[in-house]
Formats: structure tokens, C-alpha cells, sequence
């Protein structure tokens, strides 16, 4: 599953709709909090499509994004491109998912570097350790 991480509700919506315009069945997950002033919002897809139909959805999610961040700097009065904290959405083994605070610049800095798909691929590998430990030498496995 791919996880979509809003933090406002316009651009939910509007992704929401992309996605049925597009026939992209999509799970919408509880809201959660994702600090004491915010709530986030998820909506997972699976992971089983084309890639030509993945980049459609992550180049739509960027815009989406773009405006997510425009309407929270108008709301709380920032200036543009002033983002304070980020997250990344981890999935747990037992389906659950949680969201890591991460540093802004950090994430900008990985998204330059990798693909979202490459970045999922890490953090799932990171939280599958952290759930599962093997001290054995990675040559032994």
C-alpha cells in the first residue's frame, strides 16, 4: 500500500476525487493527530499499479501537497515555504500506521535523492527490523 499523508482537509478531498475520476479504488484512513494543534489524514492505494499510473498519482499528490502547504501558511500566517515540522508515514506489521516526526530539511534532502517508492522501500525495511530483530550478520541471512 501507498500512504498519503494531508494535513488539511481541501486537499484531501480533492485527491479523493482525483483518485475516483481516475478509478483508483482508495482506503481512507482515520484521521490522527499529528500534533496538538493538527490533524493529518491518510488515503492508501495499492501498490499494484503501473508505474506510468503511479506517476500520475504521486505528480497529482505534489500538487496536492503544494497546496496543503499553501492554505496552512495562509491560516496560520507564515511565510511561503516556511514549513516547521514533517513527517513520514511508517506501516507496521500489524497494519497499523504511524507517523515519524522528521526534520523538513531532512526529507527534502531524501526526496531529492530518492523516489517515493525508494523511500517506502527504506522505511519499511527500518521498521521491519525494528519490529522483527536479527542479530545475525546481514551475510547470514
Amino acid at each position: 500500500m501507498l500512504d498519503f499523508i494531508f494535513f488539511h482537509e481541501t486537499p484531501v478531498k480533492k485527491f479523493q476525487r482525483f483518485l475516483d475520476a481516475e478509478k483508483i479504488p482508495y482506503k481512507n484512513d482515520t484521521e490522527f493527530q499529528a500534533s496538538v494543534e493538527e490533524t493529518g489524514f491518510t488515503v492508501s492505494i495499492s501498490d499494484d499499479y503501473e508505474l506510468d499510473v503511479l506517476d500520475k498519482v504521486e505528480n497529482y499528490y505534489d500538487k496536492m501537497m503544494d497546496l496543503n502547504q499553501e492554505l496552512i501558511s495562509a491560516e496560520e500566517g507564515e511565510s511561503e515555504g516556511e514549513i516547521e515540522n514533517a513527517g513520514i508515514s511508517v506501516n507496521l506489521a500489524d497494519g497499523s500506521t504511524v507517523l515519524a516526526d522528521v526534520d523538513p530539511n531532512l526529507i527534502y534532502k531524501l526526496s531529492e535523492a530518492l523516489t517515493p517508492d525508494e523511500i517506502l522501500e527504506l522505511i519499511n525495511a527500518i521498521a521491519s527490523a525494528v519490529e522483527n530483530p536479527d542479530s545475525r550478520p546481514l551475510c547470514k541471512r
